[in-house]
């Protein structure tokens, strides 16, 4: 019951900006938006890139993101786009330095050209504001949201990646519903499946018992397409979750 208790009060927060974004979207995508989305294949190649999109934090959210990116291998997925808040002074310098040894990890390894190397490190940032600071009130907040989802929207749609990778921090929810939204919006318009936009979030090692709100918004709302825990406790309690083990 407290996890319908929770969502009921985000439905409520959530479901006014939500509905205007979802209605700016349909006219947008018909009239304005013309611009090409990022190539990718119309069959699925095993061996091509997934262009990924990861969303980070502050502090235990980023060291954490990191930590779960050694499952990513960089070669099978780029180019990498690192969306941060608005209010983070600090992720950037360590995307850089998360990078800088990916790129040297990647040219220890015999065979490895020039041109590899640029193109398994492709990266770069996005900026995104947060849908409610700490001590906001819900009214000034509905505005706030409003604006984080519309921004997150345009990020999305211009980045277009095959993977969203989040775990949690306040810029989380605006991008991955943003990414719901384009979906609907794409295959209501006429859109391609192969483009559909996947989301994959990882609850933190913090959330032993429960999920955070944003993991159960993106658990039962279905948003999310794959959530991951680190405690075999929590998955018991969250049966379409999947137990990751450790990440750190």
């Amino acid at each position: 019951m407290e996890d319908w208790r929770d969502l009921l009060v985000v439905l409520m927060f959530w479901f006014p900006p939500l509905l205007i974004l979802i209605l700016f979207l349909q006219v947008f995508y018909l009239y304005v938006w013309n611009e090409p989305i990022p190539a990718g294949p119309r069959v699925r190649d095993d061996d091509a890139p997934r262009r990924t999109l990861i969303v980070l934090g502050s502090g235990g959210h980023t060291a954490e993101m990191f930590a779960a990116l050694a499952a990513f291998p960089p070669r099978e997925y780029h180019p990498r786009t690192y969306v941060l808040g608005d209010t983070d002074v600090t992720s950037a310098a360590k995307v850089d330095a998360h990078e800088a040894s990916v790129g040297d990890a990647l040219a220890a390894e015999e065979g490895v050209t020039d041109d590899d190397l640029a193109r398994w490190t492709d990266h770069s940032t996005r900026v995104v504001p947060r849908a409610r600071e700490v001590s906001q009130s819900f009214v000034t907040s509905a505005f706030t949201t409003l604006r984080a989802l519309w921004v997150a929207l345009r990020v999305v749609r211009q980045e277009w990646p095959e993977l969203i990778l989040c775990n949690g921090p306040g810029t989380c929810l605006p991008v991955c519903v943003a990414a719901w939204a384009l979906n609907v919006g794409h295959f209501t318009l006429g859109g391609r499946r192969d483009q559909r936009i996947a989301v994959a979030y990882v609850e933190s090692i913090a959330r032993a018992k429960t999920m955070s709100l944003t993991g159960k918004i993106l658990y039962h709302s279905r948003i999310a397409d794959r959530v991951f825990v680190q405690w075999e406790g929590l998955r018991a309690r969250y049966p379409r979750a999947t137990y990751a083990g450790r990440v750190m």
